[in-house]
């Protein structure tokens, strides 16, 4: 989801201890991991929610075939053509 290197993730370790503290930063940074996995599930659960409602996978396998007869199709073309 985000793009976050090391670099950056101690940059921010080091900035939370000094503005939180060093007794307080481990319960703040489980905090912040429970709330960020929670939101991610809410996240994937809606999405799944989304493509099962619209009918995702029967949109992909139509495209598909779409597709798939295109090229049937351009290649039948070609070898009338040779």
């Amino acid at each position: 989801m985000f793009q976050i290197g090391f670099l950056e993730i101690v940059l921010l370790l080091v900035v939370g201890l000094f503005v939180i503290g060093p007794s307080r930063l481990p319960e703040v940074v489980k905090a912040l991991i429970k709330i960020y996995k929670k939101i991610q599930k809410q996240l994937s659960n809606f999405q799944n929610d989304l493509e099962s409602e619209i009918g995702a996978e029967e949109i992909k396998k139509d495209v598909f075939n779409e597709m798939r007869m295109e090229e049937l199709d351009l290649s039948g073309r070609e070898k009338k053509d040779d």
